[in-house]
């Protein structure tokens, strides 16, 4: 098979998971890039990043009906990760421009295995998970602090977007908050994190542009196929399949 139809397949599956969870855009695209299409790891964060911006605004777009989105939540976790962001991008820069970059691969593995427990803890226990998280009122200082870590996470390796700003969107909102409202708050919040730390690499000359827009030809009609379908598909079983494919991806990543 041809490398960019390939490339074009992986990221129409990833865009689905986008639309239809939120999560994948990072978590799913960086390690597939490194373990299956033998990008440079730094090359495939940067891309990744410019990526999962206009894969997840895209997103935002088609999920976004008036009210569907928690303004105010989103700038309570854009305190924290804007800021981290940035920081995380000028320090991963300077690493790289000094050479150190063998560390990025065990961070990354170590950020996808811990996307992997949350989404299989979600679901192979969501009513347990559930309880948890809502035992008590959050305290107000979670939001800019989650979102500091979020930030950080993204910057560094491309991955916590999605699931770990969708776990700590869980914890902060509402019992009954509907799905497609996490799900569109989530991809908003990341959008201008990713754009930062994407922008910041793309300055540096690590974009591989070509690749981008290949990945952009599979994921855009993806994500909106995923939102569109996202009312009728089972998110406790998005969870457990997603879960499974980044717990191999990081063992991958770990082996490679």
């Amino acid at each position: 098979m041809d490398v960019n139809v390939a490339i074009v397949i992986a990221s129409l599956i990833v865009g689905l998971l986008v639309g239809l969870t939120g999560v994948g855009a990072g978590a799913a695209m960086t390690p597939i890039l490194v373990s299956f299409f033998g990008a440079p790891l730094p090359a495939a964060i940067a891309t990744d990043l410019i990526f999962a911006t206009i894969t997840k605004a895209v997103g935002v777009v088609a999920h976004g009906r008036s009210g569907s989105v928690d303004w105010q939540l989103t700038k309570k976790l854009w305190a924290g990760s804007i800021p981290a962001v940035l920081l995380g991008s000028l320090v991963l820069v300077g690493l790289l421009a000094a050479g150190y970059t063998q560390w990025l691969t065990l961070l990354l593995a170590a950020f996808v295995a811990l996307t992997s427990f949350s989404l299989l803890q979600r679901a192979l226990r969501p009513n347990q998970t559930a309880r948890l998280i809502h035992r008590s009122k959050a305290p107000r200082w979670l939001g800019p602090a989650g979102g500091a870590g979020v930030g950080l996470g993204v910057s560094l390796t491309s991955v916590g977007a999605g699931v770990l700003g969708m776990a700590l969107l869980v914890r902060l909102s509402p019992p009954n908050t509907p799905p497609q409202r996490l799900v569109a708050t989530d991809l908003l919040h990341a959008i201008p994190i990713a754009l930062i730390a994407g922008t910041s690499y793309a300055v540096s000359g690590l974009v591989d542009f070509a690749l981008l827009f290949w990945l952009l030809v599979g994921s855009i009609p993806g994500v909106i196929a995923g939102a569109i379908a996202s009312k009728w598909i089972p998110a406790r079983s998005l969870n457990l399949v997603l879960g499974l494919v980044l717990a191999t991806m990081a063992v991958l990543l770990m082996l490679g």
